[in-house]
This record gives C-alpha cells, structure tokens and sequence, in this order.
C-alpha cells in the first residue's frame, strides 16, 4: 500500500530498490530470528532479551541510529511498521520501546564515557535498556513524579517505586525519571539497583513483561543522564519518537490483519460463492483499504517532511499516534468479524492475540486523550480567513 515514491519521500534518494531492499532485510531479521521467540516469550510472560540482540547484530538499530539529531526517521518508520506486520505483539513492543524511547534519551543527551558507552551497547542490542516514568498515582502527569535522587557524599541515591514499566524486567539499564532538589532528572539505573516487586498480569502483551520496580541504587555522577531541570524537556524528545514509532508499528499491524481478512474473503465460500462475492463485506474491505492507504501515506510524507526539514512537531506525531492507533483498532475488530468463529480461535489464526494486544497502544507513550490536547493546543485562529467570511 506504498506510494511508488516511497524512497524519496523517505529520504531514500529517488532508488526505491533501496528502500525494498531495506524492508527485506527488516522481514528476514524479524521472521527467522525474532518470530520464533514470541511464543515462549507469550507463554513464559517474559521479554526475549535475544529480540534486542537479534536487532543490534543485525546493524537495523546502528543504521536506523546514524545521521543527524534523530537519526534516520525514514528506517525508523520501515522498521516499526514491519515491526507491526510480523504480528510480535508485546515483543514487538518492546523493541519500540528499547529503540524508540530508551535510546532517543541516549542519543540526545549522553555526554559522559559512562553514558556513550550504554549507548553503544544498546545500539548494538548488547543490552537491554526501558525507561521507568509512571509511579502509583501518576501516569500522564510526569511533572509529578516523586522518586527521590539525593546527593550522598560522591554518589547520588535513586529511591522509590515504579509502576509499567515495559520491559521492566529484562532490562540492564532503566532510565528513570526521579525528582532532585532542582527539578526533575533522568538517571542509567542499573539491573542491581532495581527489585521486580510484582510481574503484572496484563490482559494481553504478554511477551512485553510489564512489572512494578523498587529502585534503590547509589550511582556516580556519570550516571545522570538528564540533570536535574531538563528530564521533561528530554522526555518530551523521546516520547516524539515512542509515538512516530507507535502509529508506524499499529499500521503495520493493520496491513497484516487487513490482508488476512481480504485473503479470507476470496478463500472462504459460503452459500456456493467466495465471501468476496458478497457485496457487504467487500465494500467493507474496500473502505479499510482505503482508509488505512491515505493514513500510511499520510505518515510517509509527514515523516519525510520532518528529515528534510529537520525539525520534528510534537502535535504530528501525537495526531499520527492517535489516529493510526484508532484506525487499527478498527481494522482488528473487523477482520477478526470477517473470519467468523475461527476469529476467536488463537491457535487458527493471529487475529484474537492482535486483537487482545492491541488496546494498550491507545495507553501507552499517552493516551488518546492527551494525544488530542497536544493535537489542539497547536491549532491556531485564522482571524483574516473568518472576518473575511463570517459578518456580524
């Protein structure tokens, strides 16, 4: 469903054959090294640590995180929208969530040995690395946080709890927002200096392995990613990219159910003739389609906007989130209908795992409602344009 000109609205030059060739080596690196770990990981609740290995030996993450202050924003959509079409669920999740909100952070903001070298490490899938904001009573408000870093002697402590954190557990560096004398910060909180106090039992994304953390660690000066003042200002960095790969990953999701569900109608007969030949459900099919092209090609050309222009909008990424998240909801819904009973049998097809996953990307890296707030607050009044056509 791309445009023929996807490679240079990517910033792939005018070869869309590089382009291709990028998506191949995505689909190849995603089908036979990471696809096989799902099921484990689904059954087990746990997060594959090799998924994160997988990718950084493969050099997607190191290519993807080269170039100027965002990296290349073109192969991170390709690589979140397989991500999305290889149906990894939570797993799938938790890549974005490792290569779209814990390494933005790195990237932009790792000045010290101590923090370039975390980068590297996660940019070659060597570890692990989530960010930790959300706390019992606070999820959007992160202004509010009030986990503790405190100066002890030449160190600096890092107290308090955690709540969804994904992948929490797996993780060798957390990247937690915690509150110092001077404002909010943002410290590399290593695996010993956290404690799983419980494993969440999350009604789909089982292989995200979303836990609550007790952090009580004492760290170095290095360690301070973010000093104290600047954490919301990098957060808002990071959640740019957690949300741009969020809509890339729900669309991806999209195709594949959609292409399930358009394959399903001419396989399936019912009444003597394909499904496809009943007028009902192909025009519901066609209406998706359609829908789902116009947002695909709406995110190629926002994104490619952004790389040429070098300036990213907060308000685009937040409006591509929620409509891409919403727009997928609906194409699982409907394709899972499609499919009839079989639509709810999870070892026959995909479609009941997707469908059960998917309501946490309308939470998660913010919810729909906040995604509108930033959407409004960056609509402006044409006051020439109304006193022009409106009297009175």
């Amino acid at each position: 469903m791309q445009p023929a000109d996807l490679g240079r609205w990517l910033g792939f030059g005018d070869a869309d054959s590089r382009v291709a060739a990028c998506r191949e080596r995505i689909r190849s690196v995603l089908e036979t090294q990471i696809f096989p770990l799902v099921a484990n990981a689904e059954k087990a609740r746990q997060f594959p640590r090799e998924a994160v290995a997988a990718l950084g030996a493969s050099g997607l993450l190191r290519e993807r995180w080269s170039g100027g202050p965002h990296g290349d924003l073109g192969r991170s959509v390709l690589l979140a929208h397989e991500i999305g079409r290889a149906g990894l669920g939570g797993v799938g999740v938790g890549l974005s969530l490792h290569t779209e909100a814990a390494v933005p952070a790195l990237w932009q903001f790792a000045r010290s040995d101590y923090a370039r070298s975390i980068l590297d490490k996660a940019i070659d899938g060597e570890i692990v690395c989530c960010v930790a904001t959300s706390e019992q009573l606070i999820g959007s408000d992160l202004s509010a946080a009030s986990t503790e870093l405190t100066r002890t002697g030449d160190r600096w402590q890092v107290k308090g709890t955690k709540w969804f954190v994904s992948p929490g557990a797996a993780a060798d560096i957390v990247l937690v927002l915690c509150r110092a004398e001077r404002g909010l910060a943002i410290a590399l909180v290593p695996r010993d200096g956290v404690t799983v106090l419980k494993r969440l039992e999350t009604t789909g994304m089982l292989g995200l392995e979303t836990v609550r953390l007790a952090i009580d660690a004492h760290i170095q000066q290095d360690a301070i990613l973010v000093p104290p003042g600047r954490a919301l200002m990098a957060l808002a960095s990071a959640l740019f990219h957690e949300r741009l790969a969020a809509a890339a990953q729900a669309l991806g999701t999209a195709d594949l159910a959609l292409a399930l569900a358009i394959t399903h109608l001419r396989r399936r007969s019912q009444f003597g003739q394909p499904l496809h030949n009943h007028q009902a459900l192909r025009l519901r099919m066609a209406d998706l389609r359609s829908r789902l092209m116009i947002t695909e090609r709406g995110m190629y050309a926002t994104v490619a906007q952004m790389s040429a222009g070098g300036r990213v909008n907060a308000a685009d990424a937040a409006g591509l989130k929620v409509t891409a998240v919403q727009l997928c909801e609906h194409v699982l819904s409907e394709s899972l209908h499609v499919f009839g009973g079989r639509g709810f049998v999870e070892d026959e097809t995909p479609l009941p795992r997707l469908w059960r996953d998917f309501p946490a990307a309308r939470i998660g890296g913010g919810t729909d409602e906040m995604m509108w707030e930033i959407v409004a607050n960056d609509m402006h009044a044409d006051d020439t344009l109304y006193d022009r056509w409106v009297t009175g």
